[in-house]
């Protein structure tokens, strides 16, 4: 049971850590996003790892060139599929956007893992019980993204002609590469397993602390080298020192420790659900983000002015997430 609440905890975390987008005054999005991506997948990750984890450098020369490799290039994936997620919005709109990329990240996240474990079956009422819950909560976040689309003025109506086209194609891939987050922390807590660095305990092994810094390091770099890339080449880094940017930088440091605890958290409590906690914990986590920003969304007025029939789509939506969450619950049980 305390698994399952360190899931949903990591979903509130990750759902809350991005609140300084929208109460920053002088840094933009790239200013943010350039500071937000070294501290929190680069220099915080490393920081655990020097403070807590025994003989860390040991275990980096005992792990293969190519198995590091491997999960750097799972972290490279994770930092285009981040970046394709804007893209995609931009171009078609939160409604289409957002619920073609979650959509695809709840299903491939969750049966992805079962098939490479070879676990994937459906002989008993759990098995599609579990696979109704990822149906259902495809449907939450459908939902969740048309009531996002209503609120968004200043969105177009609707993506025609190329820019559909391009946007359609983007959005795919972005699905499809995002839930490399949950794949580089599962790949990185097997690659030392399969070296012979994991202790037969049954207890979480702070070493995977330093797969997960590789991976994320990997993420960091390509996410905020295009981020200073846009800054430099609109010529606003002068935002960076400007007046009011220590208390824009000081919410940053605060979105970037929310950001790695909600990942520490959600890779621990998911490496505790055991063999198949991945596939189970992902789409819960995915829901916790989706709800948790939807109550932000109400606490910081996002919703006003919103129809009545777009209000009532996200109440909807969140209540067809919590059911879909209480589904895959009872099927990943026994």
């Amino acid at each position: 049971m305390l698994s399952w609440i360190g899931v949903a905890v990591a979903g509130a975390l990750n759902g809350t850590f991005a609140v300084p987008l929208k109460t920053t005054r002088t840094w933009k999005f790239h200013h943010i996003w350039t500071v937000h991506s070294l501290l929190a997948m680069c220099v915080f990750p490393w920081l655990y790892v020097f403070l807590s984890v025994p003989h860390w450098q040991a275990t980096l020369r005992a792990v293969p060139v190519s198995g590091w490799l491997g999960l750097i290039g799972w972290g490279v994936l994770f930092g285009i599929a981040s970046l394709l997620y804007g893209v995609a919005v931009d171009l078609l709109g939160i409604a289409l956007g957002f619920a073609i990329q979650l959509g695809l990240s709840i299903v491939l996240g969750s049966l992805l893992p079962l098939f490479w474990a070879g676990a994937f079956h459906l002989r008993t009422a759990r098995d599609w019980l579990f696979l109704t819950g990822l149906a259902v909560m495809v449907a939450g976040v459908i939902l969740c993204a048309q009531a996002g689309g209503s609120k968004t003025k200043a969105e177009p109506a609707a993506a025609t002609g190329a820019r559909f086209r391009k946007g359609l194609i983007i959005a795919l891939i972005g699905g499809v590469l995002a839930p490399t987050l949950n794949f580089g922390i599962q790949y990185g807590t097997s690659l030392l397993a399969r070296v012979g660095e994991m202790p037969g305990s049954a207890r979480f092994p702070l070493l995977i602390y330093l797969a997960w810094a590789i991976f994320l390091s990997a993420s960091a770099l390509l996410q905020a080298g295009f981020c200073f890339w846009r800054v430099i080449r609109a010529r606003q880094a002068g935002a960076w020192t400007a007046p009011g940017a220590q208390r824009d930088a000081a919410q940053v440091v605060a979105m970037s420790t929310v950001w790695i605890a909600s990942v520490f958290l959600y890779g621990r409590s998911a490496f505790a659900l055991g063999r198949l906690g991945n596939s189970f914990g992902w789409p819960i986590f995915i829901a916790l983000i989706i709800l948790t920003s939807n109550a932000w969304g109400i606490i910081l007025g996002e919703w006003k002015g919103v129809s009545r029939a777009g209000f009532l789509r996200m109440i909807a939506g969140s209540a067809v997430l919590v059911l879909a969450a209480f589904l895959i619950g009872q099927g990943s049980r026994g």
